[in-house]
């Protein structure tokens, strides 16, 4: 093993110094190895240096509700509604709230 410049230290040095490479099932624990065969050896390093020691929370849906009822409004067609909804992994009927509630605010504001 080479001697560790503590000044100049990186995941992506260490990664190497420690000789990693290969053996990541010995080396990494099993929540990084299961991100290093999910995401790869640069995406499971970038998330332990900007998210070590936080509890990350993957929300169910990818999307906003707020930019999918945007997209749903641009069409009139009920199915092609629906099929924006699903494909954002909503309801319409979630989807028809959103919008009811931003026609009742501003029917509101304009009185």
């Amino acid at each position: 093993m080479t001697k560790i410049d503590l000044d100049n230290l990186n995941e992506e040095s260490i990664y190497k110094l420690f000789n990693v490479d290969g053996h990541e099932s010995e080396a990494l624990s099993d929540s990084y190895l299961e991100l290093f065969e999910i995401l790869g050896r640069d995406g499971m390093l970038k998330l332990f240096k900007y998210f070590r020691g936080d509890k990350i929370n993957c929300p169910m849906h990818l999307y906003r509700s707020d930019y999918i009822a945007d997209l749903v409004e641009q069409t009139t067609d009920r199915r092609e509604r629906a099929k924006i909804a699903r494909a954002g992994g909503y309801t319409i009927k979630f989807i028809d709230g959103i919008l009811s509630k931003r026609r009742n605010e501003c029917e509101a504001d304009e009185e």
